[in-house]
């Protein structure tokens, strides 16, 4: 097995994941898929001038001359009412208008006097508003156009649409995206040892974690599954359970054990009956260092992570998850930095994936212990990855934070 840098498996990944199809979606439909193009409003924001708050509009010109001891009073004629088109209602200045708020509000109209604000006389079956000084042109009216115009081009492009874009791009009218989904995954874990999570163990087996975790973690990344299922350490059984996956759909292939060079290590043989060609076999990161990722003839990616739990973890965080932004066409994933609460000793020549938490006090990042690649419970009290070179950090070193 020979090892390669991280940095080189990502570039290889970058090149080898190709950008997927595009498709067409509502704007609903649209959340955890990537935008691949701009798209053009139809409508302005606001899309006509309307009232911010209940009250009366008025043209606040017609308070120009209000003073204290020489009031200027507007008779109340009508009522704005939201949904309704005013242009029936449109009064001469020298007046006002009850007003609900987001009704439209038609010029000479340039000011909303709230409710609470407006003294308001009623005198002879009439109702008049009585200012005593000059009220401020504009106050509490929302302009037409004033977040963007109609016609307004939204560049998403490479971007992963949560409801805050949907929010966006609905109100400005826009009902169909371009954009790419992710693609759907084959999810095989292997191991004679492993059995289901709810089932009694007899002495040497173990839970099957990773087809649990694997799953979990593809739900809360909207990341579709199109296959799950665990095979027996046989070669001839992992090879049809990749053919099983790829006739179910998925488009990029998941495996979980069997990865290492040893004797039980199925994952080689049954790539080599697919006739898939291996691109790496061996990177340079802890956990995960037997990672494997290969092509069938089709193109198809293959990731073949080690099967300590942590190892799992790491391998989809930092090969699967950057293989498919990259069939998605998104840039690069960027860390933020943050300072090491403490010091670490890391070996040399690798770099090293470690679950960490936020101190609440201070904002560093403390590693989480025990850190055991064969344990879950780090994955619990994690908070985020720090990816961190080999040799010696001291406390205080800025380091590379990613979310969990």
């Amino acid at each position: 097995m020979k090892l390669i840098p991280y940095r080189e498996a990502c570039a290889t990944l970058a090149e080898a994941c190709t950008p997927g199809p595009e498709e067409s979606l509502s704007a609903r439909q649209a959340p955890g898929a990537v935008a691949s193009r701009p798209a053009v409003g139809a409508v302005a924001s606001p899309a006509f001038n309307n009232a911010a708050m209940d009250g009366f509009a008025i043209c606040a010109e017609d308070t120009s001359a209000a003073a204290e001891g020489f009031p200027v009073e507007l008779p109340v004629v009508g009522e704005l009412k939201v949904g309704a088109h005013a242009e029936t209602a449109l009064p001469g200045s020298g007046c006002a208008l009850r007003v609900a708020t987001g009704a439209l509000t038609p010029p000479p109209l340039d000011t909303v006097v709230p409710l609470e604000q407006a003294t308001v006389i009623e005198r002879s079956g009439t109702t008049v508003l009585r200012f005593s000084e000059p009220v401020e042109k504009g106050r509490n009216l929302r302009i037409m156009g004033e977040e963007y115009p109609a016609g307004a081009a939204f560049d998403f492009t490479g971007k992963r649409l949560h409801a805050g874009h949907v929010a966006l791009l609905s109100a400005a009218g826009i009902g169909e995206l371009h954009v790419r989904r992710p693609p759907p995954l084959g999810l095989l874990t292997t191991g004679d040892e492993v059995r289901p999570p709810d089932a009694a163990l007899a002495p040497g087996e173990i839970a099957n974690v990773n087809a649990a975790w694997m799953a979990a973690w593809c739900a809360e990344r909207r990341v579709p599954v199109a296959h799950a299922q665990h095979v027996r350490d046989d070669p001839g059984d992992l090879a049809r359970g990749f053919r099983d996956a790829r006739e179910s759909g998925a488009r990029v292939l998941v495996s979980s054990g069997s990865a290492s060079a040893g004797r039980h290590d199925v994952l080689r043989g049954a790539l080599k009956e697919l006739g898939a060609r291996i691109v790496f076999h061996g990177v340079a990161m802890r956990p995960g260092k037997p990672a494997l990722f290969a092509l069938l003839d089709d193109g198809t990616p293959v990731f073949g992570l080690p099967g300590n739990p942590l190892a799992t973890a790491a391998g989809m965080r930092f090969l699967v998850w950057p293989g498919i932004r990259a069939i998605l066409a998104m840039k690069p994933e960027k860390p933020q930095r943050k300072p090491l609460a403490h010091a670490c000793d890391l070996r040399e020549g690798h770099t090293h994936f470690l679950l960490a938490r936020r101190d609440n006090e201070t904002g560093a990042l403390k590693l989480v212990h025990p850190q055991r690649p064969g344990q879950a419970g780090a994955l619990a009290a994690a908070s985020c990855w720090l990816r961190l070179d080999g040799g010696r950090s001291e406390a205080g070193t800025l380091a590379d934070s990613y979310p969990l």
